[in-house]
């Protein structure tokens, strides 16, 4: 899905390139059930639920002005394979999941980590996007520390072509640091 699809303020928004790497690394065509956490304007929510029609897509967000895009995304899509949480998480929840996605840990890492090694099922995915090495590796450590599987670290560069006076360029957008990650199967 094209970014200019979605209705935009100044709410942070993963970009297409980057929602296309991050939904890839999730394995949705395995999955019944993802979680997002931290959806902004809800463009992995959005593109996963219209992707997948018959994949259940819970996203958990705590600003207000992003819960109101994520809603008028919601709607504007006519995605009915969503439900939408307003709150810091990590916050109860009801049931499992195949798939997480977090766009934002709110400083809350090893929180966010052991919530969704309570939420996730055994072989699930995980993937979190950070625009913070800090971040991305303390995310990396963590998953390593709990024998999560297959760690990943991906730095990814998009930049799009533009006209600036007679000429062109490529404008970058913020590099993405993609941590992905399985949940063991306990044998």
């Amino acid at each position: 899905m094209r970014d200019s699809e979605f209705i935009r303020t100044k709410v942070p928004m993963t970009k297409e390139e980057i929602r296309a790497i991050s939904l890839d690394k999730l394995q949705l065509h395995r999955a019944k059930r993802m979680l997002d956490v931290g959806s902004g304007t809800g463009s992995v929510t959005i593109q996963a639920a219209h992707t997948y029609p018959d994949l259940e897509v819970v996203a958990v967000e705590r600003n207000p002005d992003a819960i109101a895009l994520t809603r008028q995304n919601i709607e504007h899509f006519q995605c009915q394979n969503v439900t939408l949480h307003e709150g810091l998480a990590p916050i109860k929840l009801e049931g499992v999941f195949d798939a997480i996605f977090v766009g934002g840990t709110g400083g809350n890492m090893q929180e966010i980590f052991d919530w969704c090694d309570e939420l996730l099922e055994p072989g699930g995915r995980l993937v979190l996007n950070f625009i913070l090495l800090e971040n991305a590796l303390e995310a990396a450590q963590i998953a390593e520390e709990m024998n999560w599987e297959e760690v990943e670290v991906v730095s990814v560069q998009a930049s799009r072509f533009t006209a600036l006076g007679k000429g062109h360029y490529f404008k970058p957008q913020n590099p993405t640091i993609i941590v992905s990650c399985q949940k063991a199967i306990k044998e």
